[in-house]
């Protein structure tokens, strides 16, 4: 998006919630008396409650469309023009925070920068596309990411991060695995579980274990991989990890036995994990 466009849209959003005005609903005998068809009116109170602008490429609306929210639930939309990568973020607030979300959120909407998708930046900040998003972390962090390996064929590889807690030392992953083995064949109805591993191991310096599913039935090839890090609490380098790997899928409508199978074999699978869990790294600067 070009700067033009950047500042015609915050103008024109800015412009709606200025003039909008909220409305609150009053009882059905009211809303006969008005010759109302809808049980609504508006309040002499406009949407806008508050709103600031970080920098030049950025802007924060506090808002409300309806009186009868519970007291204090905002709105907030952010906007941020990073480059030529425009940026939308939305979220929920309490009215004694309005002013503290503002001072907090300023900080990394300044210091949102456009980078170039294959770039690793140097500086901390949590990498999008288009864009890193600067500033300070904040006291709790977490990611979800979902990667699909290999178009129309069945390979995922997810990935969840989160800051790490006190009760993620006490769980294991290499317990779960008669469970595991129960549910896999019970809901894909293939063969027996077979393990290729069931193991400790090092992932990005920290301890992990993981689990290597296999099953085969009827020439359908499927891999179930895990592995879980329970990370350091208020180590930020350390974070709690999850992943999974998925190659193949139960054959359905969507994928017929042909292509239900995973696209490697079982050498194809352990390679493609060991490789993807050996790239893990702490970002340089990133801390």
């Amino acid at each position: 998006m070009s700067e033009q466009t950047f500042q015609r849209l915050v103008e024109a959003r800015g412009r709606e919630l200025r003039t909008k005005k909220r409305t609150r609903f009053i009882s059905y005998a009211e809303s006969v008396a008005k010759g109302l068809r809808i049980p609504m009116v508006e309040t002499d109170r406009h949407w806008l409650e508050e709103e600031a602008s970080p920098s030049r490429y950025s802007k924060i609306f506090i808002h409300k469309w309806s009186a009868d929210r519970p007291e204090g639930l905002f709105t907030q939309d952010g906007f941020i023009l990073a480059g030529t990568t425009q940026l939308s973020l939305t979220g929920m607030l309490g009215a004694t925070a309005v002013q503290e979300v503002i001072r907090r959120d300023s900080e990394w909407y300044r210091q949102t920068t456009y980078r170039e998708d294959w770039s690793i930046p140097t500086t901390r900040g949590f990498c999008i596309k288009g864009a890193l998003i600067g500033g300070a972390p904040s006291t709790f962090e977490s990611a979800d990411q979902t990667f699909m390996l290999m178009p129309d064929r069945p390979a995922i590889f997810i990935v969840t991060m989160r800051s790490a807690l006190d009760i993620d030392q006490q769980n294991s992953l290499l317990k779960t695995v008669p469970d595991l083995r129960r549910r896999l064949d019970g809901r894909l109805l293939l063969s027996k579980v077979k393990i290729l591993r069931e193991r400790k191991r090092e992932f990005a310096g920290m301890p992990a274990e993981e689990v290597l599913l296999s099953m085969k039935a009827d020439g359908v090839q499927l891999f179930r991989f895990y592995l879980i890090a329970p990370g350091t609490p208020k180590d930020r380098s350390r974070p709690y990890t999850a992943i999974r790997l998925d190659l193949g899928s139960k054959p359905d409508d969507d994928f017929p036995a042909a292509e239900a199978t995973s696209p490697v074999d079982e050498a194809g699978a352990l390679q493609a994990w060991d490789t993807l869990l050996d790239s893990f790294r702490v970002r340089p600067g990133a801390i």
